[in-house]
């Protein structure tokens, strides 16, 4: 068992992704439905409708996520561990004054993170639901239109 604990984050990843990969393609995981859901949510109903510039402005918009996602995600991933090393090295001394690991540190920080996230889920989750659904909508419109 310690061998497959073992693995690199690589193997993780094509491990994980060839997961996914089989139930898309054994049809336990419906990609269509759940882009459709998204597309079909009444936020964003609307959205592209315009006769003349609707394509248009969904293509800019598909592309423009594909290209800078990654970037703000990496700027996210960026903040995440500033304040992972910023608040970890405050609460470091505490932590060896009570002879724990380094690492519960870190690990503290990151459960507050997440804490702080999950308390207030109200304020971030709706606009990225209907991010979401924007570019599923814009997806639909480029790939059928």
């Amino acid at each position: 068992m310690k061998e497959v604990l073992g693995l690199r984050p690589y193997y993780w990843l094509i491990l994980i992704g060839g997961l996914v990969y089989g139930a898309v393609y054994g049809g336990v995981l419906d990609v269509h439905g759940i882009g459709a859901w998204f597309a079909d949510r009444p936020e964003v109903a609307k959205a592209f409708s315009d006769p003349n510039f609707g394509r248009a402005d969904a293509l800019i918009l598909v592309f423009s996520t594909l290209f800078l996602g990654p970037l703000a995600l990496l700027l996210v991933l960026l903040v995440l561990i500033f304040v992972l090393a910023v608040f970890g090295g405050f609460l470091l001394p505490i932590v060896r004054w009570l002879h724990l690991p380094d690492w519960f540190a870190t690990a503290l920080v990151f459960a507050g993170v997440v804490t702080l996230l999950w308390v207030h889920s109200s304020t971030w989750l709706p606009p990225s639901l209907r991010l979401v659904g924007l570019f599923a909508r814009a997806c639909r419109i480029v790939i059928n239109a």
